[in-house]
């Protein structure tokens, strides 16, 4: 699918504007006609990481429903599920709805469904053909899709933790969950559902300890409840848990509880295509593998220097409207001389992020003027998506060979 390109289209060349984002392809971002700063994506990088996730499932037996909050762009969800994803999991209603929109069949609302005219557009949909998945973790939120429809929605009892977010934290309360929706008409119940993610921060093996206590609890809960005989007894119940930085773990505990009750272990990685060069380079299950490759950073940021006011400070025209801030600031990563890169000094750090402007520390001697070119990797790519209409995938060499939409 093609958009036209506006004068609001960050970053693009004037002379496109009009046109459709086909004409993006085969220009290259060092022509001299791309407006600063940009953001890429990395081709290469991009199907590393789809192969490698596959092969990481297909190894362990899983099945992956990748979060499409990452990137909300229908295209990468394409190859996504080209590389072998059996659905793809959104946030709300708004994110189904514009991915039904765009033709996806099989969703997980990872949430609750409480909204009104949420429930009412998901059950429309159902009866159009769409196979929704959600969450519930109250019989206040489930009896809220308790009503006259043709259509029907598979629900997930969400199991939570202390100090979490969502999910029920009582046992007893679940198996009730799980009775109830069986009984109810308009709802399947399909299962059990968790996220072990909001119990890490950061790559510390104290709360690594958390988050499999978390999962044992949660592969404890589905036992429960499976041994009730709640599931249709001709489809296999769902498992599902798994954010970008766990997936590992949620294979190694949660695996052995799946294939005990011929169970459907479901990831929802969705950070894995992009990956970063902050956070998830930090956490990521593939960091150190013995068995499967690194994922690569995908995501880059192309910032001009506009001022060198003092001699360790350089500003780029990089700003938090342009890229995530909220796991940590973008990374120094190349300096460029015409198209040609260069590892950007270690000693490069951002100090500061305004909307607008990216404070860059550097050395006194180092030679970095007005005009020059930075390239920054970024930490958490969710947060730079959002921020992006159009994002040119570009080769080795700075070519365009694909134009990412995202639609927000």
């Amino acid at each position: 699918m093609t958009d036209q390109l506006r004068f609001s289209s960050k970053a693009i060349p004037t002379d496109l504007v009009g046109s459709t984002t086909d004409e993006l392809i085969g220009r290259n971002i060092f022509d001299g006609t791309f407006l600063s700063p940009l953001v890429v994506l990395r081709a290469t990088a991009i199907e590393h990481n789809l192969a490698t996730m596959s092969d990481f499932c297909l190894a362990n037996r899983v099945e992956l429903a990748p979060h499409a909050k990452t990137t909300m762009a229908p295209s990468l969800i394409s190859r996504q599920i080209a590389h072998g994803a059996w659905a793809i999991s959104v946030a709300n209603a708004v994110q189904a709805r514009t991915l039904f929109d765009n033709g996806l069949r099989r969703l997980l609302i990872a949430n609750q469904l409480v909204n009104e005219a949420a429930i009412e557009w998901a059950f429309e949909a159902a009866a159009q053909g769409l196979e929704l998945y959600c969450f519930v973790d109250s019989h206040d939120g489930l009896a809220r899709l308790d009503r006259d429809h043709a259509g029907q929605v598979s629900v997930l009892v969400e199991i939570g933790g202390r100090g979490g977010r969502s999910g029920v934290r009582d046992i007893e309360l679940a198996v009730s969950l799980a009775q109830a929706a069986a009984a109810i008409e308009t709802v399947r119940f399909a299962g059990v559902a968790g996220y072990e993610g909001v119990f890490l921060s950061a790559r510390d093996h104290a709360e690594r300890r958390r988050v499999r206590e978390y999962l044992r609890v949660l592969g404890d809960a589905f036992e429960r409840i499976a041994s009730c005989g709640l599931c249709e007894p001709t489809a296999s119940p769902i498992l599902t848990a798994g954010g970008s930085a766990c997936f590992d773990d949620v294979a190694d505990i949660l695996g052995p509880v799946a294939d005990a009750h011929n169970a459907k272990l479901v990831l929802r990685s969705g950070c894995y295509i992009t990956h970063d060069s902050g956070f998830y380079q930090e956490v990521s299950p593939l960091r150190d593998h013995a068995d499967f490759p690194a994922l690569r950073p995908a995501l880059e940021a192309i910032a001009q220097v506009i001022s060198r006011p003092e001699p360790t400070l350089a500003l780029c025209d990089l700003g938090k409207r342009d890229v995530s801030f909220d796991e940590g600031p973008p990374v120094p990563l190349w300096r460029y001389e015409q198209s040609h890169r260069h590892p950007a000094p270690e000693a490069w750090r951002v100090s500061r992020l305004m909307d607008q402007h990216t404070f860059l520390t550097v050395d006194a001697a180092d030679e970095i003027a007005v005009g020059d070119f930075v390239s920054f990797g970024i930490s958490h790519p969710c947060t730079t998506f959002d921020k992006w209409k159009h994002i040119s995938e570009v080769d080795d060499d700075g070519t365009v060979v694909a134009v990412v939409s995202t639609e927000f």
